[in-house]
């Protein structure tokens, strides 16, 4: 029996396409379960990247309009938006990233189920995707290592939540797109989601533009009487200008905030060091840079990996990956003409091969001089983030090695062997997860903090020095971003730098905040601080890290809050008089600004709003054409 030739019985009611929806997400939650029970504790998820705050604010930094850049946008606002919607009906603020990050699991799991079920209903022929609970056995290993795989699992780890929209959205593009009359508004309303993050918009706008590109090319497209092929192509070239004008409205945010304020969207800090060296791909071990990516492995930084994914059993993990595309092969083959499968498999080659070579003495020569010379191009930086264009293949590949393999184990075996082999990956992952991933709850301090510095005139500077905390109240002390900057509405001097191993300090965008750090860490004069702009210091008392001769400099000023915790000092005498402020700090940014990245936040969001609207009235309409 064939690698595709699986298909419905004879007296087997065939379930509708619905079913197979629900099947999937279900299987996709009980891993998404598995992977996050963690953040079903009360409390704000922080770890490394991942800063969850109970009351954030709509600062500058927020908007990208800091010294820092535009990396987090419009992610950051849009949490701000929804943590006070959710104050005003009552609702708690704590779960929130933490369900989206759920969402987006789910929905990864969906477009996985639908990218097979696709694929293989036009290889076999209509109704074998849904061959009885059968088929549904067949596509869940491709449902399972769509959620369940080193990108993931190491991207949680780092933080990188809002990432994964983007991953789901790579994942949806060939569903939507590698057809004929491809489904644009919900193409858009995809591209939106991934749009939480500048990084997530380049994976979604690549995956599109490829899926499109590949949507005239399958067997029987365009076939037929009265110049069918003419046809489709106009409506590809239609989709294609929707599709650009909907990914350059999800870049608004990101792309006014750019232009408005001085940093810029990862670009090198001060034309120093880009970083790129730090940010390569790392090669795991015994299996080299290559067999990392291919195994949807080998991110930059060695403490977001799990343990299993550190000692040998990586090579044998990309072993058994391996032997899974071996028994794939034939049916990938068969299905080659298919425009999902031209727009996913050789996509993920190239994208390995890359993202390998970026790794070399070559590669990060020319990637540094791309980063250095061309605005945006940091983007790029981090280039492990684009093995998420590989993860399609991959799906589609555990997908057909399921059915090569019923034939011989029937159909509960093969799903139950080729799912071991996607768990084995990182076998360790439940448990890594559920340790790391440990809410918080902020002391009282903070609140207090708040509501002295808050909308008051000077910038505050934090100790000990550096843009991450580790303290044994957060994370088991892991290395976490400093929540302060997200806590606090006033603008906090934050360096940016990120320390990342044997490759060094990666210098960050705020030249000013560097400034100011060293003048503290010296023992300088306060009038020093204040010529900079600065009014506070807030010392996260519990968090280690250098502070140098620190203690000069506050012994002349007010102590304004202090507890176990927070001490928050005042630049001023002992008799409690402020120092004047200096005219050396830039004013925060114009209201005109701000109105901008605002309104481009909002072009952002009615866009999402429009797409998914348009696409759940063109699905109706479709169901009821079919009936």
């Amino acid at each position: 029996m064939s690698a595709t030739s699986i298909g419905p019985r004879r007296g087997l009611a065939v379930p509708g396409p619905g079913v197979a929806v629900a099947v999937d997400a279900a299987v996709g939650a009980v891993v998404t379960v598995l992977l996050l029970a963690g953040l079903a504790r009360p409390g704000f998820p922080l770890l490394r990247d991942w800063v969850a705050t109970p009351t954030p604010p709509l600062s500058d930094a927020a908007l990208g309009l800091g010294e820092s850049a535009a990396r987090a946008v419009p992610q950051d606002v849009a949490v701000v938006w929804a943590t006070r919607a959710l104050d005003a009906v009552g609702l708690p603020v704590w779960p929130l990233t933490g369900l989206l990050t759920a969402v987006f699991c789910v929905w990864l799991a969906v477009a996985a189920g639908a990218l097979v079920r696709q694929v293989v209903r036009r290889v076999t022929g209509p109704g074998a995707d849904t061959p009885g609970w059968a088929g549904h056995l067949l596509r869940a290993p491709a449902v399972v290592v769509a959620v369940w795989n080193p990108l993931v699992v190491e991207r949680l780890l780092q933080g990188h939540w809002s990432l994964l929209a983007g991953v789901a959205a790579v994942v949806t593009m060939p569903v939507l797109l590698a057809r004929p009359g491809p489904r644009v508004a919900a193409a858009c309303a995809a591209l939106v989601a991934a749009g939480l993050t500048p990084t997530g918009w380049v994976l979604a706008v690549v995956a599109a533009a490829v899926s499109l590109g590949c949507a005239g090319s399958g067997p029987g497209v365009g076939a037929g009487p009265g110049g069918g092929r003419d046809l489709e192509r106009g409506r590809r070239l239609r989709a294609a200008a929707a599709l650009a004008v909907g990914a350059v409205v999800t870049a608004l945010p990101w792309l006014v905030a750019t232009l408005l304020a001085s940093g810029s969207v990862g670009g090198a800090a001060g034309g120093g060091d880009t970083g790129v060296a730090a940010f390569a791909a790392r090669a795991e071990t015994g299996i080299g840079t290559l067999g990392s990516v291919v195994a949807l492995g080998g991110i930059w930084n060695s403490a977001a990996v799990p343990p299993s994914r550190a000692s040998w059993w990586a090579a044998a993990a990309l072993a058994l990956l391996l032997a899974v595309w071996v028994v794939a092969a034939r049916g990938l083959w068969r299905a080659r003409r298919d425009p999902a499968v031209r727009a996913t498999v050789p996509l993920a080659v190239v994208t390995w091969l890359l993202v390998a070579l970026a790794a070399t003495g070559p590669g990060l020569a020319a990637l540094d001089a791309l980063v250095g010379a061309v605005p945006a191009a940091g983007l790029l930086r981090d280039t492990q983030k684009l093995v998420a264009l590989a993860l399609p293949a991959t799906v589609l590949a555990w997908g057909f090695a399921s059915r090569a393999l019923a034939s011989r184990l029937r159909p509960a075996g093969a799903a139950l062997v080729v799912t071991a082999v996607a768990v084995s990956a990182v076998p360790d992952a439940p448990r890594v997860l559920w340790d790391s991933l440990r809410p918080v709850t902020y002391g009282d301090g903070w609140a207090t903090v708040a509501g002295i510095v808050d909308g008051r005139p000077g910038d505050l500077l934090v100790l000990p020095a550096g843009s991450f905390r580790s303290t044994p109240l957060w994370a088991g002390g892991a290395a976490v971003l400093d929540p302060a900057p997200r806590m606090l509405d006033t603008r906090v001097l934050v360096p940016g730098d990120l320390v990342v191993g044997r490759a060094g300090t990666v210098a960050g965008e705020g030249d000013r905040a560097r400034e100011a750090t060293g003048v503290l860490l010296r023992g300088e004069d306060p009038r020093e601080l204040t010529d900079l702009g600065v009014r506070w210091v807030l010392d996260e008392r519990t968090s280690a890290g250098p502070r140098g001769a620190s203690d000069r400099t506050l012994a002349t000023t007010t102590t304004r809050f202090a507890d176990a915790e927070l001490v928050l000092y005042e630049l001023g005498g002992p008799d409690g008089r402020e120092l004047a402020a200096g005219p050396v700090s830039p004013p925060p940014a114009p209201a005109e600004s701000r109105a901008a990245v605002l309104a481009a936040h909002a072009a952002w969001l009615l866009t999402g709003v429009v797409a998914t609207a348009l696409a759940w009235v063109g699905r109706r309409s479709r169901r009821r054409s079919r009936r």
